[in-house]
C-alpha cells in the first residue's frame, strides 16, 4: 500500500487538515525515534501519511538498529491502536546505521548518498536528557551531535526544512525567557575542542566551574547547541522547539501514555507509592508541564507555518521572526506544586498502586536544611529499620538503596522545584489562535482548554500502566490494599497522638510531684 494512501486516523476528519496535507508524501529524516518523543513523532508522522520517514538508530548492546526498531514496534501500545501494528509502520519506516556521538553522525557512503538524494524535512529529537551526564559525553552527543545534524543538512539536495527539539530550560538562567535567541557562556566549537583535550576525571572537575550558572550538564549543553543552530539560521529554513517539562500524552494515539520516569513522572510515582515523602519545592511556585502529544502536534504544526513562511517570503534573520517556540503551559494554563500534590493524594488515593509501600502522600518545603531533616526521619530511618528487618528474614536489603536514588533524584529537580520561570509564548498562541478547524481537530495543542482535573485522572493511570506496569485488573485489588494501609496509617498516627499525650501528661505531673516536694521540703 502506498503510504500517501494510508487513514491511520481512528474516524475520518470532519474537516480538511492544511498541516497533514503538507506532511502526506514527504520523506521526513528523524533523530531519537527510539526516545520518548521519537516514539511519538514517528507514529504522529506516519499517521500524517509521510511517504518514507526515515530514522537514525545506533545499535546497542549487540543489537542491531532494525532489530531495535522492530522490538519497538513490537512492545509499545502506540504502535498498535488504529488498526495497525509492526508490518504497517515497516513499510513507511526505513531503518538506517548512525550514531550522534560520532562525527559524522557514523554513516557509510551509501546511507549518506541515500538521505542526501531523498530527505526533504529534518526532525532532529535526539539529545541525552539526563541532568547527572558528564559534561564531556553530553557535549559529544547533545553539541557536536547537533553540529552533525546541521552539516549533513545543509548538503540534503531536497532540503526544505529542520526542527531542532531544544528545551525551554536551556535559558533557564533567565527567569523570564522569549522566544528568541540568547547568547551563550560561551563558543560551543570552542567548548567541543576543549572537551576533546580532557579525560572522563578532568571533565568531573571542570564541570561545576564551566557550566555555573546553569544547575546540570544537559540545560547548559542544550544553550550551547541552540547557538550552533543560530549560525545556520542563513543557510536553511530552521525551526526551533522548546518545550517544558513533557509529561505523558493526553490521548493521541492513546491516552496516558509514557515510557519514563524522568521529572515530574518521578515525583508523582515516587509518592504515589510511598516511598517519596519529601520534596524541596515552593508550593506557589509554577509547574510547567505539558503532554507530550501536545509537544508533538505543535512541533507539527509550527514547522508547517515555518515552511509556508518560507515558500511566501524571502528567509529572515531578523530576532523577531526567527522561528522559535515555546510549548508550555505556565502562561496559559498555570499548575503550581500545591496543586501537583493535591492531585497526587487524592487521586492515588482513588486508583492506588499495587506495589504501593504507603500512602501516597509528600511534604514539600522550599528550605533545604528542613528538607534534609525530614528526609532523615521520614526516608533514612525508615529505610535502615525495614532494611534491617529484611536482612533479619533472610531478604535482600532494598529500601536505602532506592532512598539514596531517591535523594538524587530530588536534588536533581530542586532547583525547577523551587524557581519560577515565565516561558513567553507569543508566537507559539498566535499560531495557535490562527489554526483551522480541521488541524485543531488532528493537531490539538491548545493547553489553555485542558482542565488539569481530567489530565491528572489520565497521567496517574496512565503512569500506573505504563511505567509500572501494573493493568486494570491489579486496581480493585490495589484499592482494598491502600485502604488497609490507610487504616494502619490513621491507627499508627493517633496512637501516637495518645502516647504523646500520655507521656506529656506524665512528665507534667512528675514535674508536678517534684515541685511540690520541693516547695514541702522548704517550708520545714
Amino acid at each position: 500500500m502506498d503510504p500517501r494512501e494510508m487513514n491511520l486516523w481512528e474516524e475520518e476528519p470532519k474537516h480538511h487538515s492544511p498541516v497533514a496535507e503538507y506532511y502526506r508524501g514527504k520523506v521526513v529524516l528523524l533523530t531519537g525515534a527510539t526516545g520518548f518523543l521519537g516514539k511519538l513523532y514517528m507514529c504522529k508522522l506516519v499517521r500524517c501519511g509521510v511517504k518514507e520517514l526515515i530514522v537514525i538508530v545506533r545499535s546497542k548492546k549487540g543489537v542491531s538498529p532494525k532489530e531495535r526498531m522492530e522490538k519497538i514496534l513490537e512492545k509499545e501500545r502506540i504502535f498498535k491502536v488504529h488498526g495497525f501494528g509492526k508490518e504497517q509502520y515497516l513499510r513507511t519506516i526505513t531503518v538506517i546505521n548512525g550514531d550522534m556521538d560520532i562525527p559524522g553522525l557514523g554513516l557509510n557512503a551509501e546511507d549518506l548518498e541515500y538521505v542526501r538524494d531523498r530527505t526533504e524535512i529534518v526532525l532532529h529529537a535526539a539529545a541525552d536528557v539526563r541532568f547527572d551526564e558528564s559534561l564531556n559525553k553530553i557535549i559529544v552527543t547533545n553539541v557536536q551531535g547537533t553540529l552533525g545534524m546541521l552539516n549533513l543538512c545543509v548538503n540534503l539536495k531536497k532540503m526544505e526544512l529542520m526542527i531542532y527539539v531544544s528545551t525551554a530550560y536551556a535559558n533557564c538562567v533567565t527567569n523570564v525567557v522569549h522566544e528568541k535567541f540568547y547568547d551563550p557562556p560561551v563558543d560551543p566549537l570552542k567548548m567541543m575542542e576543549l572537551m576533546k583535550t580532557v579525560d572522563d576525571e578532568q571533565s568531573e572537575i571542570l564541570t561545576d566551574m564551566i557550566i555555573r550558572p546553569w544547575p546540570n550538564t544537559y540545560t547548559y549543553a542544550k544553550n550551547l547547541a541552540e547557538h550552533l543552530v543560530k549560525m545556520y539560521f542563513d543557510r536553511m529554513n530552521i525551526v526551533i522547539i522548546r518545550p517544558t517539562v513533557v509529561a505523558t500524552t493526553m490521548d493521541d494515539p492513546v491516552q496516558g501514555w509514557t515510557d519514563n520516569l524522568y521529572g515530574l513522572n518521578g515525583v508523582i510515582v515516587g509518592a504515589g507509592c510511598g516511598i517519596l515523602r519529601v520534596l524541596t519545592a515552593k508550593d506557589d511556585c509554577k509547574v510547567d508541564i505539558i503532554p507530550a502529544d501536545y509537544v508533538v502536534n505543535s512541533t507539527l504544526v509550527a514547522a508547517y507555518r515555518a515552511a509556508e513562511d518560507y515558500r511566501k517570503n524571502a528567509p529572515s534573520t531578523d530576532p523577531d521572526k526567527v522561528h522559535i517556540y515555546h510549548v508550555g503551559s505556565g502562561v496559559d494554563n498555570p499548575l503550581t506544586n500545591s496543586m501537583v500534590s493535591k492531585y497526587t493524594k487524592t487521586i492515588g488515593a482513588d486508583n492506588p498502586p499495587l506495589r504501593s509501600l504507603w500512602i501516597g502522600s509528600y511534604i514539600s518545603t522550599k528550605s533545604s536544611v528542613l528538607s534534609l531533616f525530614l528526609t532523615i526521619f521520614l526516608h533514612f530511618i525508615p529505610g535502615v529499620i525495614i532494611d534491617a528487618l529484611l536482612r533479619f528474614k533472610g531478604k535482600r536489603p532494598i529500601l536505602m538503596k532506592i532512598y539514596r536514588k531517591v535523594r538524587k533524584f530530588t536534588n536533581l529537580i530542586e532547583f525547577f522545584a523551587k524557581k519560577e520561570f515565565t516561558f513567553v509564548n507569543d508566537k507559539m498562541r498566535k499560531i495557535m489562535d490562527t489554526m483551522t478547524p480541521g488541524d485543531r481537530e488532528l493537531f490539538q495543542c491548545d493547553i489553555k482548554a485542558l482542565p488539569w482535573d481530567d489530565y491528572f485522572n489520565i497521567y496517574y493511570p496512565g503512569l500506573k500502566m505504563y511505567v509500572l506496569k501494573e493493568g486494570t485488573e491489579t486496581w480493585a485489588d490495589a484499592k482494598i490494599r491502600y485502604d488497609r494501609l490507610d487504616l494502619v496509617t490513621i491507627f499508627v498516627l493517633r496512637a501516637s497522638v495518645l502516647l504523646g499525650v500520655y507521656w506529656t501528661i506524665c512528665i507534667v505531673l512528675k514535674v508536678w510531684v517534684l515541685i511540690s516536694q520541693y516547695i514541702t521540703e522548704d517550708a520545714k
